[in-house]
């Protein structure tokens, strides 16, 4: 295969990037309207919140309880801008990449890019609703939005490198960059979201594709395969959201 590493790909990401801006534009007015009802608030506040949004426990007013959440929230936002700074470091393009790999890695930044700047401001959200509705109402939280955000952000991952795939495809043939027949092939053999899809492998675990970092990733295209990310979407996601909707009733 010819290497076409010098092959030019625009890194204009300034547009991906400033959905991580989101995050900053929930948490600055809600740590605003914390500081500004702060003296009213009274001197013992929940904490917690457990099933059906009741309250538990409650500690002494104080700074770090009343803004404890909100820190967290902007925390987390900035180590989710850290790493989707580090991915171009962490998946650097190999020496024979192709211009088609090139466009593909391109993709995958940006949708990790997204995704991180996604989290990041759905977690804000749901902080900002957490820490606002305890401060105006500490004896029930409204269950319904959190789920919905809960939700959320398990869909940005799934939508935002859809999004990103799609455009690195359009870009690339909108340059010119062809995929070759063999490239056209290995396409079809990986998912949007990086699982391998191959029903001639049996495998269960295979190695992530070139370009998208190192580790493993699972083989769908067999039983077995689809019955571990069926016992993962099950244990990660089902359960937790059973257990909201029966929290909410």
């Amino acid at each position: 295969m010819e290497a076409e590493t010098d092959v030019k790909i625009p890194r204009n990401r300034a547009g991906v990037w400033l959905i991580h801006a989101a995050a900053a534009l929930i948490l600055i007015p809600c740590f605003a309207y914390g500081a500004m009802i702060y003296e009213s608030l009274p001197e013992t506040i929940p904490t917690h919140w457990g099933a059906g949004g009741t309250p538990a426990p409650w500690a002494d007013k104080s700074f770090g309880s009343v803004f404890a959440p909100l820190l967290i929230g902007a925390g987390t936002s900035v180590f989710l801008v850290l790493i989707a700074a580090a991915v171009p470091l962490m998946v650097p393009p190999s020496q024979d990449a192709t211009a088609w790999e090139l466009w593909r890695r391109e993709g995958m930044i940006r949708g990790t890019v997204a995704t991180m700047g996604g989290v990041s401001a759905l977690t804000a959200a749901l902080v900002g609703l957490l820490s606002v509705a305890g401060w105006r109402n500490p004896d029930a939280l409204p269950m319904g939005p959190v789920l919905i955000l809960l939700a959320l952000i398990l869909a940005v991952v799934f939508v935002a490198y859809t999004l990103s795939s799609r455009w690195a495809r359009r870009s690339a043939l909108k340059s010119g960059v062809m995929p070759t027949a063999q490239e056209q092939e290995e396409d079809k053999l990986w998912t949007v979201g990086g699982l391998y899809n191959n029903p001639d492998d049996p495998h269960i675990l295979v190695p992530k594709r070139s370009g998208s970092g190192t580790g493993m990733t699972v083989n769908v295209g067999n039983a077995k395969g689809r019955a571990a990310v069926v016992v993962f979407l099950g244990l990660f996601v089902g359960v937790p959201l059973v257990f909201g909707v029966f929290a909410v009733v």
